[in-house]
């Protein structure tokens, strides 16, 4: 079957493909020539490994059935849809000046010609809500622009049709790009009109600035800040946003829909009023089929074929580079300082530290926890996580391309045919593997992998600790208390496991035996404190004697932390390395000469890459650079390279696993799917990597094996995982 790649230089129909325009993980888009017209076109084609999936094909299909109903000036027109070698096609109109996102690459765009597309898209936008159709997933990228300044909606592969109850597309787990998802689609709540007027909110925000409101590390994080978090003030960042404009863009930002524009073009109005420029009917919208009203909404989310149809609110007829210092003694201690009460805070953090898998779930735990928090007027926690932070992705998708929002994590070589592996007893998992087709054959899970795993997942709504035999498949749980731990790290002598948690009411380091499994009394009654205060310690991890655990800390209560280090017991607590930036995720050389870890500015993402610090001579300097967003690094186990991730195109949601020297010399992609992968850790023997991703098998976040070269990607777990770690010599 033909790659995508070797498409270039071919005829599909009657259209010859010239060059790629874009790449995402659901389709890749050619610039084409159509022979009988002889025009340029856009050609969007379904690769090769995801032809014979279902999802990805019902979301390609969906695509075409929509933008067919809809026929609007700002919409991207389809002229043609059929198949090659197996793969499905789309014939669209071909843009020749590129999307919004282009852009906004440049920096914050000029006022006058954000009102320009923003008074374009907003009739489209409405036009398809009047069709009964919600966008779900606009953004900048998905908005695309002629070489006159024309502005069009594209990219409806997750649109929904309101009324039809279909499946896959729906019941994949929330779908959409956290960075641009209202509140109520992130909880999977039935949805209106007004969640696509949120999203354009967040545009309008991110033209204007040149930054998104809300940046994590992870998709998960950001959706739980969409939640839980205001957005920070527009003219924080741009001072020339006047003041009647940031009301505009706070406005389409409200938590509660009731409070937003009720339409788009409600929206564009209300940005020109504020700039005091002439309002003119802009409303072209056909007009709107009544609609059923929602439901009165259970605390749970149901699955999407349960949940009440979405209302649409009709328009009305008319309308009128920063300082680094390092010259901190190593033995400064941290100073104790409680951090300021604040319930939105508390809850944010509560669970951006631990959210991953079961999204739908996990929110509802935050509903609990808000009201816990008003209750007790004065509770006091959080978290930022290296790869949940509440200051700071999806995404589940990329910004920059048209990567799909339920993500399958496997490359062409991954997407090998396999059968689950028959589980031993109740208690064991059934592996199922990513790609199972019924006709497969099997094949070893772990592609002759041993050893045992260690990772926190989410079950019976609550982030525990788990260990998993890679050569039985048997998963045994290790941690049962009711508050959340997650983010543990084995140590070198593979005796002691560190963790957070957040079982003193904020984030702190515990340790707990390896094998604490099969001591009298539990794992539970085994446990022990090592950092006692008010502020957030997370991400530990163990110098290579197993005498230091290594953590960050939020000691400045602004979302910047500082390296610190102690023993086991919680004694000798020293300060390691402070520069006023958010430093995190900190790993020793195997050496025990120097630690890498995550530097960059805390509320800027993009700005993040991997640090080198050397606690003797207190030399500092980062090893990667700008260009790429870089963070989360580990060694392995000789010390010679470094695996972290990658956010090589600067679109955040589409992290690849890279791998460089020690020194931080030949960097190169080790493995990229089409999702997020985050967590990637060596095994001992430096033979096989653990990563985390999207499982389109299990609709959460799981484990994932793949030989070091990158190879063989295969499903470790099918009940939810994440962030797993080797224990050493098992």
């Amino acid at each position: 079957m033909t790659t995508s790649d070797d498409l270039i230089g071919k005829q599909i129909g009657g259209y010859e493909i010239q060059s790629v325009i874009g790449r995402g993980g659901m389709a890749t888009v050619y610039r084409a020539h159509q022979v009988s017209m002889n025009r340029v076109v856009a050609v969007k084609v379904l690769p090769a490994q995801y032809a014979h999936d279902d999802t990805y094909l019902q979301r390609f299909n969906q695509e075409v059935k929509i933008v067919s109903q809809l026929e609007h000036r700002a919409i991207v027109p389809v002229h043609d849809y059929g198949e090659f070698e197996g793969q499905p096609y789309i014939v669209m109109r071909f843009m020749a000046g590129g999307s919004a996102d282009d852009l906004i690459r440049r920096g914050a765009m000029d006022i006058e010609q954000v009102i320009s597309i923003i008074e374009q898209i907003a009739p489209a936008l409405d036009y398809a809500h009047g069709k009964n159709v919600l966008h779900r997933d606009l953004k900048p990228s998905n908005v695309l622009l002629d070489d006159g300044g024309g502005a069009f909606l594209t990219d409806f592969g997750i649109a929904r049709i309101l009324g039809e109850q279909g499946v896959g597309i729906t019941t994949q787990g929330v779908v959409g790009t956290p960075s641009y998802m209202s509140p109520e689609q992130a909880q999977g709540h039935p949805l209106d009109n007004r969640s696509d007027v949120y999203a354009m909110g967040v545009m309008l925000f991110e033209m204007l600035t040149g930054r998104r409101p809300f940046e994590s590390d992870t998709p998960y994080s950001i959706a739980v800040l969409q939640v839980t978090a205001q957005p920070p003030a527009p003219r924080s960042y741009n001072p020339e946003i006047s003041l009647a404009v940031e009301n505009v863009i706070l406005r389409a930002l409200r938590k509660d829909r009731d409070e937003r524009y009720p339409h788009a073009t409600g929206l564009a109005e209300a940005l020109k009023r504020a700039t005091n420029q002439v309002v003119t009917t802009v409303h072209d919208t056909q007009p709107s089929l009544p609609r059923p009203q929602p439901r009165v909404q259970t605390p749970l989310p149901q699955p999407a074929s349960q949940l009440a149809q979405p209302q649409y609110i009709p328009p009305p007829a008319s309308a009128s580079q920063p300082r680094m210092t390092t010259g901190m003694p190593a033995s400064r201690p941290i100073p104790r300082r409680r951090r300021k009460n604040g319930n939105g805070v508390w809850m944010s953090a509560a669970v951006g530290g631990v959210i991953g898998c079961g999204l739908l779930t996990l929110l509802v735990i935050i509903a609990v926890l808000v009201i816990t928090a008003i209750s007790s007027n004065n509770q006091s926690a959080g978290t930022i996580s290296e790869s949940n932070s509440s200051v700071e992705q999806s995404t589940f998708t990329g910004e920059g391309s048209a990567v799909p929002p339920t993500l399958d994590p496997t490359s062409a070589a991954a997407r090998s045919a396999l059968l689950p592996t028959p589980s031993v007893d109740d208690s064991t998992p059934t592996l199922i593997p990513v790609g199972v087709r019924p006709s497969a054959t099997p094949n070893p899970v772990t592609n002759g992998a041993s050893g045992t795993l260690i990772y926190f997942a989410e079950r019976d709504s609550n982030f525990d600790l788990y260990k998993l035999d890679l050569g039985d498949s048997v998963e045994t749980r290790l941690t049962t208390n009711s508050a959340a731990d997650s983010y543990m790290a084995v140590s070198p002598d593979g005796n002691w496991i560190a963790f957070q948690s957040l079982r003193d009411g904020d984030w702190e380091i515990y340790v707990m035996p390896t094998n604490c499994d099969t001591l009298s009394g539990g794992c539970e009654s085994h446990v022990s404190q090592v950092t006692r205060n008010g502020y957030y310690d997370r991400i530990p991890a163990w110098s290579p004697d197993s005498e230091w655990i290594i953590f960050s800390s939020d000691t400045r209560n602004d979302g910047t932390f500082d390296l610190y280090r102690t023993h086991p017991d919680g004694s000798d607590l020293q300060l390691v390395f402070e520069n006023g930036e958010r430093n995190s995720h900190a790993r020793y050389a195997p050496s025990g000469a120097y630690i890498i870890f995550t530097t960059g500015d805390a509320k800027d993402g993009t700005t993040w890459n991997i640090g080198r610090f050397n606690p003797q001579t207190q030399d500092f300097t980062t090893l990667t650079g700008a260009g790429s967003k870089d963070w989360s690094p580990n060694f392995s186990p000789d010390g010679a390279s470094i695996i972290y991730l990658v956010d090589k195109d600067g679109v955040q949601g589409h992290a690849a696993i890279g791998v460089m020297d020690a020194n931080g010399e030949n960097p190169a992609i080790l493995y990229d799917g089409s999702g997020f992968e985050w967590g990637a850790s060596y095994s001992p023997d430096g033979g096989y990597v653990t990563f985390t991703v999207y499982s389109q098998v299990t609709a959460q976040e799981e484990i994932f094996l793949m030989r070091a070269d990158g190879s063989d990607v295969q499903q470790v777990t099918n009940q939810g995982g994440q962030y797993a770690v080797w224990v050493p010599g098992s």
